[in-house]
């Protein structure tokens, strides 16, 4: 269940702290069941709270009564246990019922926020950093659960235990319970003083906190590049020096930490040598009893432990204010792209593509279009070929198909009907996209070929994927066969692997639109051959668009377009486009020659290792 809609800090015209807030109110209503209980919970607790040391008092004086039966006495001391009782079980049931609640609203925030990720369009990860997004994920979240559970009880229950002890103090000795309160109020100043401060530098060392992660998940990630390039001592800098940069932040608020409950804890010492002084001379006038003096003294040791965790909790709360307000941030972006409100009633798409003036750049400010005024159509059924040269727009025209990057009204067609009017759901469930990028999860091979397979399928659709992928022949060499764990992002696995690991996936999704975004492109022409060969099996009955740096991947197409800039400038079929002599011919001559050459120096290389052989004979 996802977390009620809440309006964008400009919407409410709130502060960023403020519209945070609100948006972890929306969490504790939802959780309002246990809430309600412990505040049952908590007023009982503080009935027992105040209620224990006269109880003491009342047993106390029982004791130095010669006149009272022993019956009596030992009523008094019964009444005592049962209390001590009763305030034990309801504090501990008062805490487990707000760790609880707190803890089921960091599982329900921790939840939306990896929805809401999901729900983000590719151009949002350009613009944040993966460390950070998961230290807001995981360090944030805690630090917003411990403000929920311990920084909560202590904020609500810790004024109504004050508020009971005085009213118990007041009745005992108006005068003296007015003396102890005077240290109190300085507790005020001390948290308007600290409060600043404390949010400030929390919010430093959270920040400093996503820094470090990202630079751990970046080197993690990249370690054969570091490693290639003999970087070890050069990332170890750079670490160190953020780490410095945490560690000092960490230092700046580790003073302002210890300064506080070392601050606040003296108040109750105050209070205490108040009592010992006026009660002492009240008690050798006969003006108090000792036994109200026990009162009076249990009272102010029992809030010495509240008085000076305020300090840390105060602490707490800043430090979960800054985090609240860092998730906050990530939630209040609205998705780009998502279901309009009005939707075609489309139960299924048979594959026609069609692109009318598509004009597309990637944020409004640049001046650059990444595509320009495209006017294509694709049968359904057919298969269409896209090759220009690097930063010719041909992934991004593959990308908007399935709506990875969002375009206006007007300007795609699927079977005659505008992409921004279709079900995300529907739509990304008929294509299967290829990326440049084959992205594999760390888990086993068989389970990345049927990621987005039903639970159903049998293990026969991943073979026969793996058959059309050309990478059933590579199985046997794998250690656990199809049961091998491919490492994290299929590290275990070779580039060319990895792509027809990834073509295969696709391929066993049999969907609508298949789009292979130049997914050939580390296999040898070999390989690519056997691929293609299966692959024209798999084009029947479907839409395909290829696209690819290599014109030898392309040319069965039923119909071929070349990107110069973002801009059509031919279409055509492969010896249409070779005739004319233009772009496609130019690419198609340059790429024939490299390959002869890569060919004789092939050749060269196994002559020459020949003759060595020879020779060593």
């Amino acid at each position: 269940m996802s977390a009620a809609p809440v309006l964008s800090a400009e919407e409410t015209g709130d502060s960023p702290v403020r519209h945070a807030l609100r948006r972890l109110s929306v969490y504790l209503r939802r959780n309002l069941v246990y809430y309600s209980f412990w505040t049952l919970l908590t007023l009982g607790y503080v009935a027992a709270f105040v209620a224990f040391p006269m109880m003491v008092g009342w047993s106390i004086e029982g004791a130095m009564d010669p006149d009272l039966p022993p019956e009596a006495l030992q009523t008094r001391f019964i009444a005592l246990l049962g209390v001590a009782v009763a305030r034990g079980g309801l504090r501990f049931f008062s805490r487990l019922l707000v760790f609880t609640a707190a803890r089921e609203v960091e599982y329900e925030m921790r939840n939306d926020l990896f929805a809401h990720l999901q729900s983000l369009p590719q151009s949002f990860y350009f613009d944040w950093r993966t460390g950070d997004l998961m230290s807001r994920c995981v360090n944030d979240l805690n630090a917003v659960r411990l403000m929920l559970g311990p920084g909560l009880l202590s904020i609500v229950q810790t004024p109504v235990l004050f508020l009971g002890v005085l009213v118990a103090m007041f009745v005992l000795d108006p005068t003296l319970a007015m003396l102890v309160l005077i240290p109190y109020p300085l507790f005020i100043v001390i948290a308007r003083v600290f409060g600043s401060t404390l949010y400030s530098r929390s919010l430093a060392v959270q920040v400093g906190l996503a820094d470090l992660s990202n630079q751990v998940q970046e080197v993690v990630s990249g370690i054969s590049v570091v490693k290639a390039y003999a970087m070890e001592d050069e990332q170890a800098s750079r670490f160190k020096r953020i780490n410095e940069e945490l560690y000092q932040r960490a230092l700046r608020l580790v003073w302002i930490n210890g300064a506080m409950p070392t601050i606040t804890g003296m108040l109750p010492a105050v209070a205490m040598w108040v009592v010992l002084m006026v009660g002492g001379a009240s008690i050798s006038k006969g003006e108090m009893s000792v036994a109200e003096f026990f009162i009076f003294a249990m009272y102010i040791w029992d809030l010495t432990f509240p008085t000076f965790i305020m300090g840390w909790v105060v602490a707490l709360v800043q430090r979960g204010s800054a985090a609240m307000q860092r998730i906050d941030e990530v939630l209040s972006v609205e998705p780009s792209i998502r279901d309009h409100e009005v939707l075609e009633d489309v139960e299924s798409l048979r594959g026609e593509i069609e692109f009318r003036g598509l004009s597309f750049r990637y944020h409004e400010t640049d001046s650059d279009w990444a595509l320009k005024d495209l006017r294509i159509r694709v049968p359904a059924g057919s298969s269409l070929g896209v090759v220009g040269s690097v930063g010719s727009g041909k992934t991004t025209l593959a990308s908007v198909i399935p709506r990875l990057y969002e375009v206006d009204d007007g300007q795609v067609f699927l079977d005659g009907t505008d992409i921004n009017r279709l079900p995300l759901k529907l739509l990304r469930s008929s294509i299967a996209m290829v990326p440049q990028d084959s992205f594999l999860f760390s888990t086993r091979l068989s389970d990345n070929i049927a990621y987005g397979l039903p639970p159903d399928a049998g293990s026969e659709r991943i073979r026969e994927a793996a058959e059309m992928a050309q990478l059933a022949k590579d199985i046997h060499e794998l250690p656990e066969g199809f049961d091998t764990l491919v490492g994290e992002r299929g590290i275990m696995l070779s580039g060319g692997q990895r792509q027809r690991t990834a073509l295969a996936r696709a391929l066993a999704l049999r969907p609508s639109i298949l789009i292979l975004d130049d997914t050939l492109s580390s296999v040898d022409a070999e390989t690519e051959s056997a691929i293609q060969s299966q692959l024209t099996k798999v084009f029947q009955g479907r839409t395909v668009v290829v696209v690819a740096s290599r014109v030898s991947t392309v040319r069965d197409c039923d119909q071929i377009v070349v990107l110069d800039e973002g801009r059509v400038v031919e279409v055509g079929r492969h010896h249409e486009l070779v005739a004319a002599g233009e772009l496609y011919s130019r690419l198609a001559s340059e790429q024939a020659a490299s390959e002869r050459r890569r060919k004789l120096e092939s050749d060269l290389v196994e002559s020459t290792a020949d003759e060595s052989g020879g020779a060593a004979k």
